[in-house]
């Protein structure tokens, strides 16, 4: 599989990871993905021929300002997350992103925009106590943020009993400067 991230910048990144080293710290998960916005997934590509497209697309596209003033879980997952507010700039990226793409994007993708919950992973796969510990953690330590989406870049995710256990970074392309 194959997945389309928004990179965040570079304070923004720091902010989150001290907030992870801090719950690695204290026994409670550890969680190393880059900071990220998914924009969407893909299940198969042709790498060469997608990474043109994908430059030449985002080489007209500007970084986006977010906002994230809370956080948030889903259901079932174990995962805990920063939500950015769901503005019309996120918004059109993403949809002009989906429609750009649709011939090679699963309409049932939970990142297709009927269905889209965007947000920045801070923990993932953790038991019903350690989301709680998390949970709290993060409420102590995290106060609302702005952020930039400045780079979009394609990784290939590797599952093994649906559990992403190797991440390649295989394009990057940086957005307009805002």
């Amino acid at each position: 599989m194959y997945g389309i991230l928004g990179f965040l910048d570079r304070e923004t990144e720091e902010q989150i990871d001290l907030l992870r080293v801090g719950m690695k710290k204290a026994d409670i998960t550890e969680y190393g993905m880059r900071p990220h916005v998914t924009i969407a997934t893909h299940n198969e590509l042709e790498v060469e021929v997608f990474k043109k497209e994908m430059e030449e697309y985002f080489l007209t596209e500007s970084a986006i300002s977010l906002f994230f003033p809370s956080i948030g879980m889903f259901l079932n997952s174990g995962t805990l997350y920063a939500a950015p507010t769901k503005d019309p700039a996120l918004t059109d990226f993403h949809f002009r992103y989906h429609e750009r793409f649709k011939k090679i994007i699963d309409p049932k993708s939970l990142y297709a925009p009927s269905q889209w919950v965007p947000h920045c992973t801070i923990a993932s796969y953790l038991t019903h106590e350690k989301l709680v510990e998390a949970f709290d953690c993060s409420v102590k330590n995290l106060e609302p943020f702005h952020a930039k989406m400045e780079s979009v870049a394609l990784l290939e995710l590797i599952f093994d009993d649906d559990i992403c256990t190797d991440v390649k970074e295989i394009f990057t392309v940086e957005l307009k400067r805002i």
